[in-house]
C-alpha cells in the first residue's frame, strides 16, 4: 500500500518547530500525501505552553498541516496518585502513560496505519551521544520513520525556527514542567511557584501514603518520617528531600546549602529570585 499520511509528532519545543518549518519548505516532495501534527498533551506544562501551542496550531493550519490534539485520560498528577510513586529513571512510566499510549490510541483511532502512513520525528544527532547514531530514514513502532532535521546543528535548526516566526527557546520542551530529569540548579530555579506548591502537597500525600503503608507492612526499609519527594539529590543530606528543600539547594551558593536558609520564594516574582 502507497503511503498517502505523514504525522508529524510534535511538543511545541525548538525541534517541533524547526521540523514543521521544513515540511513547509519540502513538501512539494510528497505532492500526494498529505500532512498532520499530533501534539500529546500531558497536563503538566508550563502555564504559558498553552499559549504557545495556540500559535503553533495557527502555524499549521495557515501552512495546511491538520493541527491534532490527544492526551491521556489521566495527567502527571493524578497519575502519580494512582501509582503512589512518582517517576524515576527505574521506573519511568509517565512517557509510556502520558506520551506512547495517547498516541498509539489516536492513531488508531484516525486509521494511521503502517502501511499508509509515515512517522517525522524531531530528533538531531548532536543533541546527545545516544542520538549520535541517528539516522534520517529509520523504523519506528513498525512505521516508517523521517528524522528531517537529524544532520542539523544548533544553529541550522534555530534558522528554521525563525523563519517560522518564532523564537528560540532558551530551554527545551516545557510540555512537562519540570522533567522528571530536571535536576539542576538551572533546571529547578526555573519551576514557577505555584508548581513547587503543587509538587510539594503531591510530596506530602505519596509520603503519607507510601509511609502508612510501610509501617503496617512491616517493611524493612520503613523510616518513620521519610520523604518521597519528585527528586532524589545526594546534595541533601540522605538524598531525601521535597521541591521546597531542593528549590532552596538550587539557590545556595556552590558548597553552601543551608535546610535552615530562608525560603527564597518571592510572590511578586514570577519565578524565585536568586544573588
Amino acid at each position: 500500500m502507497k503511503i498517502t499520511k505523514n504525522l508529524i509528532s510534535i511538543s511545541g519545543g525548538n525541534d517541533s518547530i524547526a521540523m514543521l518549518q521544513w515540511v513547509v519548505e519540502n513538501r512539494h516532495h510528497f505532492p500526494d500525501e498529505e500532512f498532520q501534527a499530533l501534539y500529546v498533551n500531558t497536563g503538566w506544562a508550563i502555564s504559558w505552553w498553552a499559549e504557545r501551542m495556540v500559535k503553533v496550531r495557527e502555524f499549521c493550519t495557515k501552512n495546511d498541516i491538520k493541527y491534532n490534539e490527544t492526551g491521556a485520560d489521566l495527567g502527571f498528577e493524578e497519575l502519580v496518585r494512582k501509582k503512589g510513586i512518582f517517576p524515576n529513571r527505574i521506573q519511568k512510566y509517565c512517557t509510556f502513560e502520558l506520551k506512547v499510549k495517547p498516541s498509539v490510541k489516536w492513531r488508531k483511532e484516525n486509521k494511521f496505519t503502517t502501511k499508509n502512513s509515515r512517522l517525522l520525528v524531531g530528533v538531531r544527532r548532536d543533541e546527545s551521544a545516544r542520538r549520535a547514531e541517528y539516522t534520517s530514514l529509520d523504523e519506528r513502532e513498525g512505521y516508517e520513520s523521517l528524522a528531517p532535521i537529524v544532520y542539523l546543528n544548533e544553529e541550522e535548526r534555530n534558522e528554521l525556527i525563525i523563519r517560522a516566526g518564532f523564537e528560540v527557546l532558551e530551554t527545551r520542551s516545557c510540555e512537562c514542567h519540570p522533567c522528571i530529569y530536571e535536576a539542576s540548579k538551572e533546571a529547578l530555579r526555573r519551576v514557577e511557584p505555584d508548581r513547587v506548591e503543587l509538587i510539594a502537597n503531591l510530596e506530602k500525600d505519596i509520603s503519607d501514603y507510601t509511609n502508612a503503608k510501610r509501617k503496617l507492612q512491616n517493611h524493612p526499609k520503613y523510616k518513620k518520617g521519610e520523604i518521597f519527594g519528585m527528586f532524589n539529590s545526594k546534595h541533601l543530606g540522605e538524598g531525601k528531600a521535597g521541591i521546597k528543600e531542593q528549590v532552596k539547594w538550587a539557590y545556595s551558593p556552590r558548597g553552601k546549602y543551608n535546610s535552615e536558609q530562608e525560603d527564597l520564594f518571592c510572590d511578586d516574582q514570577f519565578g524565585y529570585c536568586g544573588d
